[in-house]
């Protein structure tokens, strides 16, 4: 039995991508601005753990801070809109990733976006 609770808990274990982001501070202290967390498809997962990690960069960098990871600046975190008076949901995007119109960065940034409470309705005129 205990031998399964831990096969069990080592697939659980690999199937979760986490990343941190770590600033400095004006007066140079090295502190924690993110740290997150997907579970899922590790494949599409990495992408989330980086959206995630970029968009907290650009923030840090806006009040002033120094980030340890700079290549995330350096990252397009745009992603496709969904279809007029819709907004992203789990659902929708995992449907669109399985009908092969988002490649799996696309899903992943899509998946964060959804995560971090900022998918709104696309309004289409």
């Amino acid at each position: 039995m205990n031998k399964l609770l831990i096969i069990l808990f080592s697939l659980l274990m690999t199937a979760c991508t986490t990343g941190q982001l770590y600033y400095l501070d004006q007066q140079g202290t090295r502190k924690l601005a993110c740290d997150v967390e997907f579970i899922g498809m590790p494949s599409v997962d990495k992408y989330a753990v980086e959206y995630a990690l970029s968009l907290c960069a650009k923030s840090a960098v806006k009040k002033g801070f120094a980030v340890e990871d700079a290549q995330l600046l350096k990252i397009d975190t745009a992603i496709p809109l969904p279809s007029c008076n819709n907004k992203w949901t789990h659902q929708l995007a995992k449907q669109q990733f399985e009908n092969d119109l988002l490649s799996k960065k696309e899903y992943g940034y899509i998946v964060a976006h959804i995560d971090l409470g900022l998918a709104t309705i696309n309004e289409c005129l």
